[in-house]
């Protein structure tokens, strides 16, 4: 099995060093990113309904502490909404996307090299090509009226496994940034929704108090009025 690796990469002539370089930058980048989006990427289901079952209830506490037990981006959010919400609204969605923009940093930190790779490899297998139907015009050169198809052969070989090597890195190197890439735009959309939405319960649970105040206050006002009037 080795054996015919090396013999694959040597007939692809010296395109195939830069290519073998690239693929195993690319396997190194997909692990950490599995890695880390297990880690980091948690979507946890459910969390958003149940702290918001636990607001509507009054249970503010036990709510902020099921979304700092839990993890990723929507928990944080979450969490952040709950410990500042006796803020005004500006300040803690400042505060919200500070939280969020961490985690997003760390999720999106090396998907460019996926996208470079899959920029880069096909162009490459393009110059294996191009080198190799050199070399092949050019066995043919040197080979007219001799005879001799073994250098010809291995130019047409050069061009066609470097051609292969490109455009299989390109592919699997596209597929796993679609992929990543989706799935970030997803957590990204799903913990902004999400502490909007908390956003809003709370805020709306706010004016209610703030009504029954302004109603005791006009209401001191009339009875002060009265009591002036009375007092003329």
């Amino acid at each position: 099995m080795l054996v015919h690796i090396a013999q694959f990469i040597k007939g692809g002539g010296f395109v195939m060093y830069p290519l073998l370089l690239i693929s195993l930058i690319a396997i190194a980048v997909i692990v950490e990113r599995l890695i880390v989006f297990a880690q980091l990427g948690k979507r946890m289901p459910g969390l958003l309904a149940e702290v918001m079952r636990l607001c509507a209830a009054g249970h503010e506490k036990r709510a902020l502490e099921l979304c700092e037990a839990g993890s990723g981006p929507l928990a944080a959010s979450l969490a952040t909404v709950l410990r500042h919400r006796g803020l005004n609204v500006l300040e803690v969605e400042r505060l919200v996307e500070e939280t969020a923009q961490e985690y997003f940093i760390q999720l999106e930190r090396l998907l460019p090299l996926l996208d470079t790779a899959t920029t880069v490899s096909p162009l490459l297998g393009l110059l294996g090509t191009i080198t190799g139907m050199i070399g092949t015009f050019n066995a043919i050169a040197a080979a007219h009226g001799q005879g001799n198809t073994d250098a010809i052969l291995a130019g047409v070989g050069e061009a066609l496994y470097a051609t292969a090597t490109g455009l299989m890195i390109a592919v699997i190197c596209f597929i796993t940034y679609n992929y990543f890439t989706a799935r970030l735009q997803v957590i990204v959309s799903e913990s902004e929704q999400g502490a909007t939405k908390l956003m809003n319960m709370l805020t709306q649970a706010e004016p209610s108090d703030q009504c029954d105040c302004t109603g005791d206050t006009d209401h001191a006002i009339q009875t002060t009025s009265k009591i002036k009037t009375h007092a003329h």
